[in-house]
């Protein structure tokens, strides 16, 4: 017959008994011994058979509806696939085209009815063998996982084969740090790739090339070969929580039988903090992914400058459009920046006020609204302050306090087994007892609820007087060089809605945070005339 060879290995077998020059010898002897006639061979090397998207049975596809094979010679049907339903499709697809396939080592022609039964049995012993292979390999690589792993090391890193050990590379690290910096100044994602490009900064293959010699695939464009940045590259490094340390591990699960990937959920992934060395602290780091996920204060400048601190944060309260920028200059004064309602600047006076506005009036009126929160926060601090005092002073009362509540809660703790015990003895006076149970549980009850309520004021007092220290060194940092960074503003402000009406202007600031509403008053001056808190 003519006949066409087919061998397989895959990375789990034994090399030696499974080679494939020693499965194409077996197949050549098997042909010449019975004199068929050897049309052509096909291989696929390191690939499983749990599918059939394989170059090498592609091949027999392209024989068999040329017609120009009568038969396929392996050396064991588990060559041909592992899957037993998608073999045994394969098998009835072949038959449909007068095509068998003879198994060397097991004797068998699927041409041969009587082998139909000795076919399925295979099909599911070949099976089983990869499901249990696949499990095993799964579960030894979990394991691994749960302990913290890392194959490939983001641009910043070397992981040195020997030891293992994750190390800083300062070169590649600067690029890093340059790319987070940027993007808090306002550049966005197109701007930085433009940027890095300009500056002759290459991108992260380039390195992986340099460091590992990972050479870019033949079938590249020459483009690629100039290592340019691009905007998916830039964001990849920007939401990669590796430049803070921490590793996180099983994130996806790719299936060895259908090669699907699936993502997994946060609670089946094994996180690792700390794993590596930090060359993003977790503050910055978290500042960045808040503006990439706010889709209205991620508006990010596309050309080589960053945008203006509000864009995207202003909205008209009138006709609800967002507000332009723009630069002005009268005669000899400065170069001001003013923002304009859209509305206005799109469509005409006819449909709304220009809602103009400087951009110091507006930087004044967030620092002075945080220098108010600071004052508020700085009062809070001190007033809890002289409750610890007064605690502290009064803590040896407290302390006997608590010892007299212990006592006698483990008295009525035992008057309460006293009483059970009377009540099983004396059954007729069960009711009286019953009643008695009732009450000895209610002051129980009350003793450990006053006993909590002491010690939860103890922590809670602690832990709010450090929370409110906390807040107030936030607040001095931002403020710390009496300006607020486009950053901290961008994360401070979630929406400045602006209403005008008779030349005079309303404006409202809400901010990312549950503050106490308070609306100020200003003259035409500027100055404050009024301020009133409401609820």
């Amino acid at each position: 017959m003519k006949v066409w060879l087919y061998y397989r290995l895959s990375r789990d077998e034994d090399a030696e008994l499974n080679s494939l020059n020693n499965q194409r010898n077996i197949l050549v002897e098997y042909a010449n011994a019975n004199n068929h006639e050897i049309v052509g061979e096909s291989f696929d090397d390191n690939v499983s058979g749990m599918h059939f998207n394989r170059e090498g049975i592609n091949k027999i596809y392209e024989q068999v509806e040329n017609k120009a094979i009568e038969a396929i010679i392996v050396k064991d049907l588990s060559r041909l696939g592992r899957h037993r339903t998608q073999t045994a499709m394969f098998i009835d697809y072949l038959r449909e085209h007068d095509v068998s396939v003879l198994s060397v080592t097991e004797n068998i022609d699927t041409s041969n009815e009587d082998d139909d039964l000795m076919i399925g049995f295979k099909g599911i012993f070949n099976d089983m063998y990869a499901r249990d292979i696949s499990k095993k390999i799964r579960a030894g690589y979990k394991q691994k996982q749960k302990n913290g792993i890392v194959i490939t090391v983001p641009l910043g890193y070397f992981k040195d084969k020997n030891t293992n050990e994750i190390l800083i590379v300062e070169e590649e690290a600067e690029i890093v740090r340059k790319i987070f910096d940027l993007y808090l100044s306002g550049y966005g994602l197109k701007a930085i790739a433009k940027k890095l490009n300009d500056e002759g900064i290459k991108s992260p293959q380039y390195y992986q090339n340099k460091m590992y010699n990972k050479k870019l695939p033949c079938n590249k464009p020459e483009i690629t070969g100039r290592y340019l940045w691009v905007n998916t590259t830039v964001k990849r490094i920007l939401q990669n929580e590796f430049y803070i340390g921490t590793v996180t591990c099983h994130k996806t699960y790719t299936s060895k039988i259908n090669h699907i990937r699936k993502a997994l959920p946060e609670e089946e992934q094994f996180k690792h903090e700390n794993f590596a060395p930090a060359i993003i602290s977790k503050e910055k780091w978290e500042q960045v992914q808040f503006l990439l996920s706010s889709k209205r204060n991620n508006v990010r400048a596309s050309s080589g400058n960053p945008c203006h601190r509000y864009t995207g944060l202003i909205e008209c309260g009138d006709c609800g459009c967002t507000f332009v920028c723009k630069k002005r200059k009268w005669k000899d004064k400065p170069e001001r920046i003013e923002y304009n309602c859209n509305g206005y600047h799109r469509y005409g006076k006819e449909h709304c006020t220009a809602h103009r506005i400087d951009e110091g009036h507006l930087d004044k009126l967030i620092y002075d609204e945080l220098m108010s929160i600071k004052d508020e926060a700085l009062a809070n601090y001190k007033s809890i302050e002289s409750d610890v005092k007064k605690w502290m002073s009064n803590r040896g009362t407290v302390t006997n306090k608590l010892k007299q509540l212990n006592t006698s809660l483990e008295q009525h703790k035992s008057d309460q087994k006293e009483i059970l015990l009377e009540r099983i003895r004396d059954r007729e006076h069960a009711d009286i007892y019953t009643e008695m149970l009732e009450k000895c549980e209610s002051d129980i009850q009350k003793l450990e609820d006053e006993i909590k309520s002491i010690q939860d004021y103890n922590s809670t007092i602690k832990k709010r007087k450090a929370e409110m220290k906390d807040s107030v060194q936030i607040i001095e940092e931002i403020i710390k060089d009496e300006a607020i960074s486009d950053a901290n503003l961008r994360l401070l402000v979630d929406k400045i809605i602006i209403f005008e009406k008779d030349k005079k202007m309303s404006i409202k600031i809400k901010l990312n945070a549950k503050f106490q509403k308070h609306k100020d008053c200003y003259d035409e001056n500027g100055n404050l005339k009024d301020s009133a808190f409401t609820v």
